[in-house]
């Protein structure tokens, strides 16, 4: 089969590819100055790229509620919930909740099912306080089929037993709501985020 040369790079295209969504921006970017695409023929998988999808890093930016910046530039969007936004009522107060739990802290990011948004941002459960380095479960490990998981977890990983779940957290202040993804998988830890407190 031949290749054809002349294809553009959208981002459909990239999308089609498996290339995350947090990606694309900067290699539309690149592509635009110059830099050819050779090495899509070769890199299949983009989230094993700790660079990418970090492990861990300190949160440096809040943004609101549930989004922050690392001190890596890596923008990180907590997964299943959804805090107000700016100018929506509480967004100050969730946003200064967030800021005071992690602004400056190291945080270790678990990643799910689903790993990045259309946005360009990692989706992610964060931890703080945690004893040592969490050994987190895959990011595959809910998946059963399309829309079907396991069993949720209740438990904090090993690692950070005495850690705290910051998604959790706000939740449990009254400043972020649970958030479920219609017709996708369930989350590691929705069901934890919508038990009793």
């Amino acid at each position: 089969m031949a290749k054809n040369k002349n294809a553009r790079w959208t981002r459909k295209r990239l999308l089609k590819l498996g290339i995350p969504a947090v990606l694309i921006p900067g290699i539309l970017t690149a592509l635009v100055l110059g830099w050819k695409p050779d090495v899509f023929q070769n890199t299949r998988d983009f989230y094993a790229v700790k660079s990418l999808f970090p492990k861990t890093g300190v949160a440096r930016e809040i943004y609101d509620g549930d989004t922050f910046r690392l001190q890596s530039g890596v923008e990180v969007r907590m997964i299943g919930i959804d805090a107000p936004n700016r100018g929506e009522k509480r967004w100050v107060e969730a946003r200064d909740t967030l800021t005071s739990i992690v602004n400056d802290k190291r945080v270790y990011l678990e990643y799910d099912r689903y790993q990045d948004d259309k946005y360009g941002r990692v989706l992610a459960w964060v931890w703080i306080a945690c004893e040592n380095e969490p050994t987190f479960l895959p990011a595959n490990y809910m998946h059963l089929t399309y829309n079907s998981s396991r069993e949720g977890l209740m438990e904090n990983p090993e690692g950070c037993n005495d850690g705290a779940l910051v998604n959790e957290l706000l939740v449990q202040k009254g400043l972020a709501s649970t958030e479920q993804y219609k017709d996708r998988g369930e989350l590691k830890y929705e069901r934890r985020l919508n038990g009793p407190f």
